[in-house]
């Protein structure tokens, strides 16, 4: 028997259920004056309850709704030195834009979709930090604009809002070759994320150009770098387990470019507890421009990334998305500049 195919809503159920004119409907979805505003939210509500927004999505989007979901992984979301700065980033932009913010956590092993995302109560959704494509592609299953922060996919095309993180690395990294130094490491767990890969690309072609090898058997024999393994110790700052893994290099280099400042100032806590010390036997550059690196001594040269500005590059790229579905995608990618402290030395 052939199932029964539900009665498509209009307005003029929506008028009859609550007597009141096809016109008066019409006026408050389409966010039109000549109805009260209790008018409009009990139409809106009614229209949502009945299904009609379910048969018009891109309607609801369009005209109603004023929230945008924003989903991260929950230890991206407790470093307040740099995810923390670019939702306030986004926070200001969507409020400026009359928009609500509503957080939500990923969890990598366990993905669930958010009631907001399911319910299609969301005009966007802006995912911050990493996130797998099968995940990624759920989401998109529910045709709500979307943009990345902070990550691209490499196999799924959709707006992302990007760091410049090879141009940065290799700037870091000629600065330490201008200052002398040959014997150059990398220190930082690359398959971690999309930008920590990318900075370590940006290592590898400023180390080729100066014509200084890295060894191209990365996995049988490191030399210089620590590329494996380390995010974990970073992350719960445990400088012990980082001091024992250095402890068993054959040889140090004379200077490391880190995948990011939480890695720099781990590798200064891992150092001082071998009795190593920054910048005299060996030169630290880090990545983002956090706040520790005008506390920690010495002062931390990094790459300055503007936090804020990603979030609120990123909301704009969503509203603009919003109006614009059909648009080819676009990755843009956030300025970078070499910040010089106190952690490097030159060497003769």
């Amino acid at each position: 028997m052939a199932a029964t195919k539900r009665k498509k809503v209009t307005m003029k159920d929506i008028a009859k259920k609550l007597n009141i004119s096809i016109n008066a409907v019409s006026l408050a979805l389409n966010d039109k004056v000549g109805v009260s505003e209790d008018t409009r939210n009990l139409v809106i509500k009614t229209a949502d309850e009945m299904g009609y927004f379910e048969e018009n999505p891109s309607f609801m989007v369009k005209n109603h709704l004023k929230n945008i979901c924003i989903l991260i992984e929950e230890r991206n979301f407790r470093d307040t030195y740099f995810y923390t700065k670019v939702i306030l980033g986004i926070e200001n932009e969507a409020k400026k834009n009359n928009y609500d913010v509503l957080v939500n956590f990923m969890n990598k092993d366990n993905f669930q979709v958010p009631s907001s995302i399911e319910s299609r109560k969301v005009a966007g959704i802006l995912i911050v930090g990493t996130i797998m494509d099968e995940y990624l592609k759920t989401l998109l299953s529910y045709n709500i604009p979307l943009v990345l922060v902070d990550h691209a996919s490499f196999t799924i095309s959709t707006d992302a809002v990007l760091t410049q993180n090879i141009p940065g690395s290799y700037i870091a990294t000629k600065y330490l070759i201008d200052k002398g130094h040959k014997e150059i490491g990398f220190f930082g767990e690359i398959d971690f994320s999309l930008s920590f890969k990318e900075r370590w690309l940006g290592f590898n072609e400023a180390m080729r150009n100066a014509g200084l090898i890295v060894d191209p058997m990365l996995n049988v024999n490191p030399g210089y770098c620590v590329v494996e393994n380390v995010e974990q110790y970073v992350l719960s700052k445990n400088y012990r387990e980082v001091a024992n893994i250095i402890s068993k290099m054959d040889k140090l280099p004379s200077a490391w470019v880190c995948s990011n400042d939480n890695a720099a100032i781990t590798l200064y806590n891992a150092l001082s507890i071998l009795d190593i010390k920054v910048p005299d036997d060996i030169s630290v550059v880090g990545f983002d421009d956090i706040d520790l690196c005008n506390i920690v001594t010495p002062h931390l040269t990094t790459i300055r990334v503007n936090k804020e500005l990603m979030g609120v590059k990123a909301v704009k790229r969503l509203l603009w998305r919003m109006d614009n579905p059909e648009e080819p995608h676009d990755n843009i990618r956030m300025e970078v500049k070499l910040i010089e402290r106190n952690s490097v030395r030159e060497v003769g």
